[in-house]
């Protein structure tokens, strides 16, 4: 655009600016608003532990609460609204697993109900696993118990109508899963000849096949068990990100001088769109289900550049960029996403389609917590809830105006 600028030999600032505009559209561009001053949080709550921390893998919040694993294995019910402790539960009592992140081994569901699966041993020394489900209140509302020795992967997930997935490996390419209701009824035992890694993602269960040192089978399933599609990968596409809430099965690809090639590709491999991106730092894929709130970001695929921008790709391929010194963000189910900066947190409202700008809804001045080692969980819909001085929690209405100084 400099060169553009300098042939044109403009003097005037009105075609100046008008160049300016047309460059902010091609680049789509989000114009920068004023940072506001932090509003008052609606609560805070305080974490009666030491050198804990909040991310969007050990926080997840359903209709009324908002559950939070800390480092010391206790899980922490709040009340989303008011901040008030609904319970606090020791999920990994009387096992020898420590973890503490939402996904393969806990679940929430939208009504505040928690699944844990966990191994246990019994009387006899004889290990097996059991899967838990907490109420909100910390009520053990009823506990499963599965015979089978595990190899190394096991997991719950929780299926697009509502019923639980549970997988156990027990051998190579060798997986024995089980369905219950949310109330604990058996539903059904399938055994699978393939490997399964993630449980349920966008809808769909993946199982995976080794068919040569180069290629993978990967078939996609349905939550009556029923086979949706197939896919014969091949590791010179890359890697496989994942099956996409866009219904795209996503590859990415690291080339050389720092430049990695996303392709988006229909369940029959024909290619929708295909990017070269150079200096990505992040980005996030669809091999897991790491939606903070129950509704997943579905506008289009993410990621993060080093030399400071935020970018998005639509359905077809096009892409808007936003100009950010972010390290990371959180996408949220509404469409919103926010970028964490060093000064400042902003949200962006994006769409489906890149034709429509990505707009910039609320920038907040954050200098003011950087003393305190601020940690960011993005709900959705403006409400922010952070962690500073890795004892207290605070939720944060961004649609609030601040109060006047």
């Amino acid at each position: 655009m400099k060169k553009v600028i300098l042939l044109l030999h403009v003097k005037r600032w009105v075609p100046l600016l008008i160049i300016m505009l047309f460059s902010s559209i091609l680049t789509g561009t989000a114009s920068a608003g004023t940072s506001k001053k932090l509003p008052d949080p609606d609560w805070t709550f305080f974490v009666p532990e030491e050198h804990s921390y909040m991310s969007d893998s050990n926080v997840r919040i359903t209709d009324q609460a908002l559950h939070f694993m800390s480092i010391d294995n206790q899980m922490f019910n709040l009340d989303k609204k008011t901040g008030k402790l609904l319970s606090k539960t020791s999920y990994t009592a009387g096992s020898n697993m420590s973890f503490n992140f939402f996904g393969t081994y806990a679940q929430t569901a939208p009504n505040g109900t928690v699944y844990i699966l966990t191994p246990v041993k019994n009387r006899s020394g004889i290990e097996k696993q059991r899967l838990t489900a907490y109420h909100a209140n910390g009520k053990v509302l009823w506990t499963k118990y599965f015979d089978e020795k595990i190899r190394s992967m096991s997991g719950v997930s929780v299926m697009p109508n509502g019923n639980l997935f549970i997988y156990l490996e027990t051998a190579s390419e060798r997986v024995t899963s089980y369905r219950y209701s949310p109330e604990g009824k058996f539903l059904g035992k399938n055994n699978w000849d393939a490997s399964i890694y993630n449980g349920f993602v966008n809808g769909l269960l993946q199982t995976i096949n080794s068919t040569s040192k180069t290629s993978s089978r990967m078939k996609f399933y349905d939550f009556n068990m029923r086979q949706q599609f197939q896919y014969n990968f091949d590791f010179k596409e890359g890697v496989f990100s994942g099956f996409g809430s866009d219904g795209l099965l996503h590859f990415q690809k690291n080339l050389d001088n720092n430049v990695t090639s996303f392709t988006a590709k229909t369940t029959s491999g024909k290619v929708i769109w295909s990017r070269k991106i150079n200096d990505v730092s992040y980005y996030q894929d669809s091999t897991t289900s790491v939606a903070v709130s129950k509704r997943v970001f579905s506008n289009g695929f993410t990621g993060i550049r080093s030399n400071g921008s935020f970018f998005m790709i639509d359905g077809k391929g096009v892409m808007q960029t936003v100009p950010a010194s972010a390290q990371t963000y959180q996408t949220a189910g509404d469409g919103t996403v926010m970028l964490v900066e060093d000064s400042k947190i902003s949200i962006y409202q994006t769409t489906a389609s890149a034709s429509v700008q990505i707009k910039l809804l609320h920038t907040v001045d954050i200098t003011e917590l950087s003393s305190s080692d601020p940690m960011f969980v993005y709900e959705g819909g403006g409400i922010v809830y952070v962690m500073t001085d890795n004892s207290k929690i605070s939720r944060l209405n961004l649609n609030k105006l601040p109060k006047s100084t």
